[in-house]
């Protein structure tokens, strides 16, 4: 309890003196987030560690969160289909999940077009997702109770959670507008600056002329007529 105690008394210090946290307000938004890296983190070691429990194999969060996804409904999906339910928008990165997931037998390509592939849980997958919950009831589900006041206090956090996910979605469109901006205010400077490169180079050329006759009038020897 004691190591617990000095550990929040760190991260107080931590949050009070950061550069993020300037004010009151910074300082509560700033703790806020703060435990967001925490839940992030503990949900991605609590995801991992339930597969390698139930399967014998290390597998990363977001690989797990992908053969959950494909397992729920018992509908396949494709890979734009887990990008949109997952909010996620690294394709490259689905498509890499996928091909392990598939290369270690969870699952594999359903029938339909090449162009649209999607992809279903195999038996195997199906074994591994059905345990995966059951550890998830016994183990998490069972233990909310003594985290959450009822299922109001649950409904509300939630709620919470979905409406500070809205304000980071429009916080990062803001954000993609201000690059565009951004990006043409300095391709109009790139384009001042090209057309201004003639007329530099003009003038260069003229001072560069001058300065060559003033130098071969300087050599030129002085004649002195004789009487």
């Amino acid at each position: 309890m004691a190591g617990n105690a000095d550990q929040d008394e760190q991260t107080k210090n931590l949050l009070l003196k950061s550069h993020l946290s300037p004010g009151e307000a910074e300082r509560e938004f700033h703790e806020f987030e703060f435990a967001l890296h925490h839940i992030s983190e503990a949900f991605a070691r609590w995801s991992s560690s339930v597969h390698e429990f139930v399967s014998g194999e290390y597998l990363a969060q977001p690989d797990v969160s992908v053969l959950q996804l494909i397992r729920m409904n018992e509908e396949p999906k494709s890979a734009a289909d887990i990008g949109r339910y997952l909010n996620r928008d690294d394709s490259s990165n689905i498509l890499y999940a996928l091909r392990k997931l598939e290369k270690a037998g969870l699952i594999e390509k359903g029938d339909g077009p090449l162009r649209q592939t999607t992809y279903r849980v195999t038996d195997r997958g199906m074994e591994l997702t059905d345990r995966y919950a059951k550890v998830r009831k016994d183990v998490l589900l069972n233990t909310l109770g003594t985290t959450f006041q009822g299922n109001e206090e649950l409904s509300a956090a939630i709620k919470s959670m979905w409406r500070i996910c809205g304000l980071y979605e429009q916080a990062a469109r803001s954000i993609s507008v201000m690059r565009v901006l951004q990006g043409d205010r300095q391709g109009e400077l790139g384009e001042r600056a090209s057309s201004a490169k003639p007329a530099s180079k003009r003038a260069a050329k003229v001072r560069g002329a001058s300065a060559a006759k003033s130098k071969a009038t300087a050599r030129v020897p002085l004649t002195v007529e004789r009487g």
